[in-house]
């Protein structure tokens, strides 16, 4: 069964574009842990600092199998989340993990 794994943040204000810049160069990152490409989700209307990545995966399994390759490369992953904190309002960053239900 598919899953989105969908990472939610938001972003203070003023300060998106450079968060993209940087999520620019983090794709090369996601790619050589075998991330699918992301959707990205961005705030319009009433949650104009929200940002939304999910990502697609065929299953958990898939999905554990990048997420041990992230954490065999903890100092990346340490200088990636020193890069991306001053981008991100405190506390608001959450991981959340659907089940795609298709008819």
């Amino acid at each position: 069964m598919a899953i989105i794994a969908r990472f939610v943040f938001d972003v203070p204000f003023g300060r998106k574009e450079e968060l993209f810049g940087l999520m620019g160069q983090i794709r090369e990152f996601e790619t050589t842990f075998g991330y699918p490409r992301p959707q990205t989700l961005v705030g319009a209307i009433g949650a104009e600092s929200r940002v939304e990545t999910n990502y697609r995966f065929e299953s958990l399994t898939a999905l554990d199998a990048v997420w041990t390759k992230v954490g065999q490369q903890a100092p990346r992953m340490a200088q990636f989340h020193r890069d991306v904190a001053a981008l991100v309002v405190p506390g608001s960053n959450r991981w959340e993990i659907f089940r795609v239900h298709e008819e």
